[in-house]
């Protein structure tokens, strides 16, 4: 891979890994970090894929499995958010979107990667299951179930 092929697949993705790091640990801080880690594996991997979609797929799937690290740790686990990024939900969205953004969180990584691939980036059902590594059925439960947690979160 050439620095240019390299520098075109960043501006490429960064803007759908960033929103998938925010998604998956609800830390703003933390995104850009992990998203340089998936670029800087991406890199030292040289690894070739067949279409520019499987490497999609391949750069959302580290950055899954980064953002699942990162909340892991013992320190993301002991913490308490504070309200320095009240300015930020103020200034970017509305009531009813901040209160989704919030039932978001509540839910488990499982139905949060399957809403966000599935809804905010426009996968088929088939498209995120083969993401996630599971069957095109899983997929379809994990979202009706989130609907539905989110519907309970929401009420």
């Amino acid at each position: 891979m050439t620095d240019e092929e390299f520098i075109s697949d960043v501006e490429r993705y960064k803007n759908m890994l960033f929103r998938l790091a925010c998604n998956n640990t609800g830390d703003i801080s933390c995104c850009d970090d992990i998203v340089q880690e998936v670029f800087l594996k991406y890199l030292k991997c040289r690894k070739s894929f067949p279409d520019e979609e499987s490497k999609k797929f391949w750069l959302i799937r580290v950055t899954i499995n980064k953002c699942r690290d990162h909340t892991s740790l013992f320190w993301n686990k002991r913490r308490c958010e504070l309200d320095s990024n009240a300015e930020y939900r103020e200034a970017v969205s509305a009531d009813e979107k901040i209160a989704l953004r919030e039932a978001l969180k509540k839910l488990s990584p499982k139905y949060r990667d399957a809403v966000f691939l599935y809804y905010y980036e426009g996968y088929t059902a088939q498209q995120t299951a083969s993401i996630l590594k599971v069957s095109t059925s899983a997929v379809t439960s994990r979202l009706q179930r989130a609907r539905e947690k989110l519907k309970q979160y929401l009420e």
